[in-house]
């Protein structure tokens, strides 16, 4: 079945109301690439958590950056396909590829991060993004991260093209999909080499999108080795987490 167009997840009047505000606040044409800030870990000090995160909101402000999703592997993280489990993961949202790793190097950030720094293990990348979704992305959808360490780029491929072809053939909206030269780790090492982001309209059509798709990537999962597979739920737009009041409070 053919996919409707991106007005699907919106009415036209809340559609256009994002557009016409997009356009206003940036002047003009969204045309430029967004960044993406992916992290994957653990966390075993609740109350430096809650330090961290209680600092956050002004700094993602002040870097245009806001959440797109983020659970742990009990809600809101599941782990569909390969050798990770028990890990949370957290998906956010930038201007641009530069403007992650400004936010993450930034003096306010660092200051924030010292409360994280020994509250548990992660691993964090910088992604440059592919899509021209206007800002705010609104609706609590669902995104599907793919990753994994192949032996070579060519055997990556195998498995990256028809796997986007088939998410896009579900409704989804790629919104990165790159390689080492493309990815900039931030903090540790992420269990991919290579990572696909793809966005759908919830949780559940992302995790109904992989069953859909995995039936004809047996083969090359295999000759990629572990791919990891991960369906992230996606924070409700007045959800506290998400910041983005912050962001683009009129």
């Amino acid at each position: 079945m053919g996919c409707k167009s991106r007005q699907t997840f919106l009415s036209n009047e809340a559609y256009n109301s994002i557009e016409n505000c997009a356009s206003r606040r940036h002047g003009g044409a969204m045309n430029r690439r967004h960044g993406y800030l992916l992290v994957l870990g653990t966390a075993h000090d609740q109350a430096g958590m809650d330090r961290y995160q209680s600092e956050l909101p002004p700094v993602y402000a002040a870097h245009k950056g806001y959440r797109l999703g983020m659970g742990d592997h009990t809600s809101g993280t599941t782990f569909l396909d390969g050798s990770l489990k028990n890990l949370g993961m957290m998906l956010a949202r930038f201007p641009s590829p530069e403007s992650v790793s400004e936010f993450w190097w930034s003096e306010e950030y660092r200051e924030a991060y010292r409360h994280r720094k020994n509250a548990g293990r992660f691993a964090a990348v910088a992604l440059p993004g592919l899509d021209q979704e206007s800002d705010p992305i609104v609706g609590e959808r669902g995104y599907l991260v793919a990753m994994a360490t192949p032996e070579t780029p060519g055997c990556w491929r195998r498995f990256a093209e028809p796997f986007l072809a088939n998410a896009r053939e579900q409704c989804g909206i790629v919104l990165a999909d790159t390689g080492p030269d493309g990815i900039e780790r931030l903090e540790s090492l992420m269990p991919g080499s290579h990572v696909i982001v793809a966005m759908f309209a919830s949780e559940q059509a992302s995790k109904d999108a992989w069953a859909a798709i995995a039936p004809d990537l047996e083969q090359q999962k295999v000759e990629c080795g572990s791919v990891n597979i991960i369906s992230l739920a996606g924070l409700p737009d007045d959800h506290p987490e998400r910041l983005t009041q912050e962001v683009f409070a009129t």
